[in-house]
């Protein structure tokens, strides 16, 4: 019985060795199966970066630039490669020079894009803002594409 179970555990050893030492060499090389991996969206938390570097979500209200305002926002896939927003800006610099002695403002759409991903969170790093009714009035300044800040790596 001694010898039978030795020979059996020889015999098993042996089987064991030869399916190992098979699965060790791939004959012609690598084998790629089905398509690549698709992009993975990012699912974590997103940010924009006003002028003064303060972290909003879905901003309300924020500083685009030291002199322009972006005010009333209401965000549209917010968390995408680009969110967009219908709000309204202020232009401060007019303040001396304003139609009807006040701070001007008109009706915009607000695009966020350049998505930078760090490592627990992503920013937007563009904005472009263009006028609901074009062109924008003579006396706005110009933030059709703007560099946001991004927190570095």
């Amino acid at each position: 019985m001694t010898l039978r179970r030795s020979a059996l555990s020889s015999s098993l050893a042996a089987c064991l060795l030869a399916c190992l030492t098979g699965c060790g060499a791939a004959d012609g090389g690598t084998r790629v199966e089905g398509p690549a991996p698709t992009r993975i969206p990012w699912t974590g938390s997103v940010y924009v970066l006003d002028w003064r570097s303060v972290t909003w979500q879905r901003p309300d209200l924020m500083d685009l630039t030291d002199s322009t305002v972006l005010d009333r926002m209401t965000w549209h896939d917010w968390g995408a490669s680009r969110a967009t927003a219908t709000g309204w800006v202020i232009d401060l610099p007019c303040a001396s020079g304003c139609p009807h002695g006040s701070l001007p403002g008109y009706a915009v759409t607000i695009v966020l894009s350049g998505l930078v991903k760090r490592q627990y969170a992503a920013y937007y790093s563009r904005a472009a803002v263009t006028p609901v009714h074009p062109p924008a009035p003579d006396w706005a300044e110009d933030v059709s594409a703007v560099s946001l800040h991004v927190p570095k790596a």
